[in-house]
């Protein structure tokens, strides 16, 4: 057997159901395939037409689509409650996702294991009850996931005053506002907070466990916090194309066949480095204030800005909502679109900074390429990344808030300027040059990464 190559083992696929969680996933399956795993998504039948729309068909030559139900057929409602669609996924899908396992296995096409998205931890119990491996997949930082793995043992307790100084193997000294926001203010999201505890019920029982890092990103906290669970580090989990010039058969992200929006055209037509990018990823809303602040900081900037403003769902009225007569103010200056590919527009040459609400996916996107970036967290695990980025990669500047937890245009405006002009940018720039390097070197045939896909490969093709 050649190596690297596995014999055609079946694996299958599950993702939590959102477009940020699928892209991960999905990009792991196509590294399986080119190893010759044979690897199935696994989706809820409602986004067949909704989300997987965007992805590029290509790959779904390459990873075929298996389907569960969600319990949401025909839509989600318009009055959408999180909570008990978590329930309905746990019920519907755990019974949905046994009885595909069953007639797989009727079909001669017997998975010999199921990786499934941390987030539904449920999925390993229906795993192991079949007779298969169960391997997690996680989907946030190392950091991150220590944390709340801690929390989740209570040896983690963030109950403390508002400067209080938390400090963590491996980590940079943290305050309250550092550490992930369903952690600092529990009270606040308490959905959200469950739900990402919840990976840890059991994921010491888990055959494997998966992490979408790479060893060099996160060495100090790799080696300080030693996690019983010792996830191999598989990322960055994004398309070959972007990360190896070896291979062309790279997937295409999936927002990158959402709505055809003539952005990257725009793009082409400016200079090297004289693009402000800005994206506040596909899930945040932003207030009325805070959208009148951003905007008031691009109108300021000298820079050509191309701005992603996600359309408002039917339950965000109000938010994301651009400043009257911004567009008539700023149309020789900035593009806004509410769609962009945006691993195409951080791999443009024009890109010279990236304002991220810090996403994990975004945060490694940026790595990927290179781009300094301009942190503004708005939730979830974005002001961990966000410390990292700032203190410990050394890739952005992360803006100050004001006691209403709002960005001013003027805090916004001095970090734009400076990781574009100042003393600091050009020091921020030679930092992503070398983390580039280094996410492209985990990658690469030997690297740290491939080398832990390889071991589960081989792992795998023994099953």
């Amino acid at each position: 057997m050649e190596e690297g190559k596995a014999k055609s083992s079946h694996v299958l696929v599950l993702p939590y159901p959102i477009q940020g969680h699928i892209n991960p996933l999905l990009q792991f399956a196509d590294g399986l395939a080119s190893k010759g795993v044979k690897a199935s998504l696994v989706v809820p039948l409602r986004i067949h037409g909704d989300i997987l729309h965007k992805v590029d068909t290509s790959s779904l030559a390459t990873i075929p689509l298996e389907y569960i139900s969600d319990g949401y057929d025909d839509g989600v409602p318009l009055t959408f409650d999180p909570g008990a669609y978590d329930i309905s996924l746990q019920r519907v899908g755990s019974q949905t996702l046994g009885e595909l396992i069953a007639r797989l296995a009727v079909d001669g096409l017997q998975p010999v294991c199921l990786i499934y998205d941390s987030i539904l931890q449920w999925a390993l119990d229906i795993a192991h009850a079949h007779g298969i491996l169960g391997v997690a997949f996680l989907t946030q930082s190392y950091a991150v996931s220590s944390m709340c793995s801690l929390y989740h043992r209570c040896a983690l307790v963030a109950q403390a005053e508002p400067d209080a100084c938390f400090s963590l193997p491996g980590m940079p000294p943290l305050s309250l506002q550092d550490l992930p926001k369903f952690i600092a203010q529990p009270k606040a999201d308490r959905f959200l907070l469950d739900l990402l505890l919840g990976q840890f019920k059991n994921i010491d029982k888990a055959d494997y466990v998966l992490l979408n890092s790479f060893d060099c990103l996160e060495t100090g906290v790799i080696e300080g916090m030693a996690e019983p669970w010792s996830p191999k580090m598989i990322g960055p989990a994004l398309p070959s194309l972007y990360l190896d010039s070896r291979n062309t058969r790279a997937t295409k992200t999936g927002d990158e066949q959402g709505k055809l929006v003539n952005c990257l055209g725009w793009v082409d037509e400016r200079p090297d480095g004289s693009v402000v990018y800005v994206s506040f990823g596909s899930l945040a809303a932003l207030t009325v204030e805070q959208m009148e602040e951003i905007g008031g900081a691009l109108r300021s900037i000298k820079w050509p800005f191309l701005w992603v403003v996600r359309p408002p769902y039917a339950y965000e009225q109000g938010r994301n909502s651009l400043p009257d007569g911004f567009l008539d103010a700023t149309s020789e200056q900035g593009l806004v679109v509410p769609w962009c590919p945006q691993l195409e527009v951080l791999a443009h040459r024009a890109i010279g900074c990236f304002v991220s609400h810090c996403g994990w996916n975004s945060t490694l996107e940026a790595i990927s390429q290179g781009v300094p970036m301009v942190a503004v967290p708005q939730w979830s695990d974005q002001p961990t990344n966000a410390k990292f980025i700032s203190d410990v990669w050394k890739m952005g500047i992360r803006v100050e808030v004001d006691e209403k937890e709002v960005v001013r245009s003027g805090e916004l405006e001095r970090c734009i300027r400076e990781v574009m002009d100042g003393e600091t940018g050009a020091e921020l720039r030679e930092n992503g040059q070398r983390w580039k390097k280094l996410a492209r070197a985990a990658v690469a045939d030997g690297g740290s990464s491939d080398n832990n896909i390889k071991e589960f490969v081989a792992m795998v093709s023994r099953c």
